[in-house]
């Protein structure tokens, strides 16, 4: 690596440093179905749907793998709720506006929120070294905000992130879900909670696990999965004390979107007409393989 490598890396982690000590200590609320009712209309044409996911709850989880795997493309507004920091704590959810494009893979994320500290993010496989650009709120030391460029890892390496960007999207979530009950070798529970209505309106047929507290800091899983379009709408993972790890709600889901290159662009890029990163970056890193959920 040469002297103004060195120096941009060394640059780019302390910015990721400055926007981890910056973030608040404890959460104003914690995610989560909120006090939507059980569903419980008996005419309901879900009904002969739930017998089938009661009767093997982890074949729907591959049905709905399966379904998620058929979506080459989509956009949907995630709120993410993660412990994570320098010294683990749990934080405030964060609204994100989402694409996803599956190849060639391309992730990019907008934060809503005006309080938080990020603007946005785009990761686009062979291009820009395979490093993900964002761009802050604000810059440092009342500078305007400009595109820093970090490796793949970095984000979750300093707890500004509990998965690496390229570990996002429906797909993944279930992967993991599926990854832990094979793990476990049996070892694990697995119930049907029936069908409830979230507070967003989502009829989900309500799932819950339980791993082994020997392999997972946080053991328990509740999965939400909307019951006409078998999409995730809510995924909780949680400690044995009921303390909540995370939580992922995926809402405004469109499947019927037709992205291009131009919408993997951060805004100041569009602005400067930029029509790419750089050049693609040779042989591409695939998304990493697998990642357990708790």
């Amino acid at each position: 690596m040469n002297y103004r490598a060195s120096v941009r890396a060394a640059f780019a982690s302390l910015f990721v440093i400055a926007l981890t000590v910056s973030q608040g200590c404890g959460p104003r609320r914690v995610l989560g179905p909120g006090q939507g009712d059980l569903h419980t209309d008996a005419a309901s044409d879900l009904d002969a749907r739930a017998e089938y996911v009661k009767r093997d709850p982890v074949r729907y989880l591959r049905d709905v793998e399966k379904r998620t795997e058929q979506l080459q493309q989509y956009t949907l507004t995630l709120t993410r709720q993660e412990r994570r920091g320098l010294f683990p704590t749990l934080r405030d959810p964060e609204r994100i506006l989402a694409w996803y494009r599956r190849e060639p893979f391309s992730i990019r994320f907008k934060w809503t929120d005006p309080g938080v500290k990020y603007g946005e993010s785009t990761y686009v496989r062979g291009l820009n070294g395979n490093k993900v650009r964002f761009v802050p709120r604000h810059g440092l030391f009342g500078l305007p905000p400009g595109i820093t460029s970090v490796e793949l890892q970095t984000p979750v390496t300093w707890g500004e992130a509990r998965y690496p960007v390229t570990d996002f999207g429906l797909e993944r979530m279930l992967e993991r879900t599926l990854d832990s009950i094979r793990e476990s070798r049996g070892d694990y529970i697995i119930e049907y909670r029936g069908l409830r209505t979230l507070d967003n309106g989502a009829v989900t047929h309500h799932l819950w696990m339980k791993f082994p507290p020997s392999k997972h800091v946080a053991p328990v899983q509740e999965l939400f999965v909307d019951a006409r379009t078998d999409l995730p709408v809510l995924t909780l993972i949680k400690r044995e004390s009921g303390d909540l790890e995370a939580a992922y709600l995926y809402e405004d889901v469109n499947t019927n979107v037709r992205l291009t290159d131009e919408d993997f662009l951060l805004e100041i890029e569009r602005r400067a007409g930029s029509t790419a990163a750089e050049a693609p970056a040779g042989d591409a890193q695939s998304p990493p393989a697998r990642a357990r959920s708790g």
